[in-house]
């Protein structure tokens, strides 16, 4: 098994469909929704595997950036993924293997107090499989079905440059095929599983899992 360490949504995206028709790949950021992710690969005779994540609670006035860089002092940065606010601090998602490390540099210095918690406790998304039913794969007509929100809407998002097809910005004609994983910023993430077949009027029923 081999991991690739934290990456933004779009590189953790494009690498994992580089890699897919190699090994199986597996792609995780600790919650639903997460933006930095890592990339986990490993042999097709090995059922499911992902790398082991943490969250490490602060007590703290920090805002979110000042948190980032002060945990990059002990810590690289495809060490940290997301830090995640609440109301009376802040939490990191990190690489579980480099907690230890830092917890006991954190307790010698003194500067800031963490503590693990359970990464079910970040998690205030969601993450869904449902069956749509579409007119085309294009990328704005499954977005926009699969997010609730209107095709113009969703155009926008793609027009801006917010909406991502496996990592790569998508266009207005962009499709999706099986495998492929369709990112909206600020909406979430969509991956196409399977199509399932077509309807009498040759609309596609296409199985898809959504993080919100």
């Amino acid at each position: 098994m081999v991991n690739s360490g934290f990456l933004e949504a779009n590189e953790a995206a494009e690498l994992a469909h580089k890699l897919k028709d190699h090994a199986s790949v597996n792609i995780d950021g600790g919650y639903s929704s997460a933006v930095r992710r890592v990339v986990t690969v490993f042999p097709d005779n090995i059922p499911n595997a992902n790398t082991k994540l943490a969250a490490i609670y602060a007590k703290t006035d920090l805002e979110a950036n000042e948190f980032k860089v002060f945990l990059l002092k002990y810590l690289a940065d495809s060490d940290i993924g997301d830090i995640v606010t609440h109301q009376d601090g802040l939490s990191a998602i990190i690489i579980d293997s480099k907690k230890k490390k830092l917890v006991e540099v954190m307790e010698q210095s003194n500067k800031i107090e963490l503590e693990e918690i359970p990464l079910e406790l970040i998690d205030s998304g969601s993450t869904k499989s449902r069956q749509v039913v579409v007119p085309s794969m294009r990328v704005d007509v499954i977005g926009a079905k699969a997010l609730n929100v209107s095709r113009s809407y969703f155009s926008k998002g793609i027009k801006a440059g917010n909406v991502f097809l496996n990592g790569k910005t998508a266009n207005k004609s962009s499709s999706a095929e099986v495998g492929d994983e369709i990112y909206a910023k600020g909406l979430g993430r969509i991956m196409v599983l399977e199509i399932q077949g077509k309807t009498r009027r040759g609309n596609q029923k296409i199985l898809i899992e959504v993080e919100k």
